[in-house]
Protein backbone atom coordinates (compact mmCIF):
# COMPACT_ATOMS: atom_id res chain seq x y z
CA UNK A 1 0.00 0.00 0.00
CA UNK A 2 2.84 2.36 0.76
CA UNK A 3 4.25 1.90 -2.75
CA UNK A 4 0.85 2.58 -4.28
CA UNK A 5 0.42 5.71 -2.17
CA UNK A 6 3.90 6.93 -3.16
CA UNK A 7 3.32 6.28 -6.86
CA UNK A 8 -0.20 7.70 -6.88
CA UNK A 9 -0.90 9.92 -3.85
CA UNK A 10 -4.50 10.65 -4.85
CA UNK A 11 -5.52 7.01 -5.27
CA UNK A 12 -8.33 6.05 -2.90
CA UNK A 13 -7.11 3.02 -0.94
CA UNK A 14 -9.26 0.43 0.80
CA UNK A 15 -7.39 -1.92 3.12
CA UNK A 16 -8.68 -5.14 4.63
CA UNK A 17 -8.21 -6.41 8.17
CA UNK A 18 -9.20 -9.77 9.58
CA UNK A 19 -9.26 -10.73 13.23
CA UNK A 20 -10.33 -13.88 15.03
CA UNK A 21 -12.88 -13.87 17.85
CA UNK A 22 -12.53 -10.29 19.05
CA UNK A 23 -15.16 -7.81 20.19
CA UNK A 24 -16.63 -5.39 17.66
CA UNK A 25 -14.86 -2.57 19.51
CA UNK A 26 -11.48 -4.32 19.21
CA UNK A 27 -12.12 -5.03 15.53
CA UNK A 28 -12.92 -1.37 14.88
CA UNK A 29 -9.88 -0.19 16.87
CA UNK A 30 -7.58 -2.50 14.89
CA UNK A 31 -9.09 -1.27 11.62
CA UNK A 32 -8.53 2.34 12.68
CA UNK A 33 -4.85 1.58 13.38
CA UNK A 34 -4.47 0.37 9.79
CA UNK A 35 -5.78 3.72 8.53
CA UNK A 36 -2.75 5.42 10.07
CA UNK A 37 -0.16 2.65 9.66
CA UNK A 38 -0.84 2.10 5.96
CA UNK A 39 -2.25 5.52 5.05
CA UNK A 40 -5.48 3.93 3.81
CA UNK A 41 -8.69 5.83 3.19
CA UNK A 42 -10.98 3.04 4.38
CA UNK A 43 -10.47 -0.26 6.15
CA UNK A 44 -12.93 -3.12 5.76
CA UNK A 45 -12.62 -5.39 8.78
CA UNK A 46 -14.19 -8.69 9.68
CA UNK A 47 -13.98 -11.33 12.38
CA UNK A 48 -13.30 -14.64 10.66
CA UNK A 49 -13.91 -16.44 13.95
CA UNK A 50 -17.65 -15.90 13.57
CA UNK A 51 -19.86 -18.45 11.87
CA UNK A 52 -20.68 -17.51 8.30
CA UNK A 53 -17.90 -14.91 8.04
CA UNK A 54 -14.71 -15.01 6.07
CA UNK A 55 -12.79 -17.30 3.80
CA UNK A 56 -14.68 -20.60 4.09
CA UNK A 57 -18.18 -19.12 3.94
CA UNK A 58 -20.49 -17.89 1.20
CA UNK A 59 -21.42 -14.93 3.39
CA UNK A 60 -19.54 -12.14 5.09
CA UNK A 61 -19.98 -9.24 7.50
CA UNK A 62 -17.86 -6.10 7.58
CA UNK A 63 -17.18 -3.07 9.68
CA UNK A 64 -15.86 -0.30 7.45
CA UNK A 65 -13.85 2.42 9.19
CA UNK A 66 -12.56 5.74 7.85
CA UNK A 67 -9.95 8.23 9.05
CA UNK A 68 -12.46 10.04 11.28
CA UNK A 69 -13.35 6.70 12.86
CA UNK A 70 -16.79 6.74 11.31
CA UNK A 71 -18.00 3.16 11.18
CA UNK A 72 -20.43 1.56 8.77
CA UNK A 73 -21.63 -1.93 9.60
CA UNK A 74 -22.42 -4.13 6.61
CA UNK A 75 -24.45 -6.96 8.15
CA UNK A 76 -24.09 -10.64 7.32
CA UNK A 77 -25.12 -11.24 3.72
CA UNK A 78 -24.00 -13.05 0.58
CA UNK A 79 -20.46 -12.01 -0.32
CA UNK A 80 -21.58 -10.44 -3.59
CA UNK A 81 -24.00 -8.17 -1.71
CA UNK A 82 -21.40 -7.26 0.92
CA UNK A 83 -18.94 -6.40 -1.87
CA UNK A 84 -21.55 -4.25 -3.62
CA UNK A 85 -22.22 -2.31 -0.42
CA UNK A 86 -18.49 -1.85 0.19
CA UNK A 87 -17.93 -0.49 -3.33
CA UNK A 88 -20.94 1.84 -2.97
CA UNK A 89 -19.55 3.14 0.32
CA UNK A 90 -16.06 3.63 -1.12
CA UNK A 91 -17.47 5.60 -4.07
CA UNK A 92 -19.50 7.76 -1.68
CA UNK A 93 -16.44 8.45 0.51
CA UNK A 94 -14.31 9.28 -2.54
CA UNK A 95 -16.83 11.96 -3.43
CA UNK A 96 -16.94 13.45 0.10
Amino acid sequence: MEEIRRASPKTFLVAFKTEHKVSNEELIDEAFKIIHEKNADLVAANDVGLEGVGFQADTNELYVVDGRKRVVHIPLAEKREVARQLVDLAVKRMRD
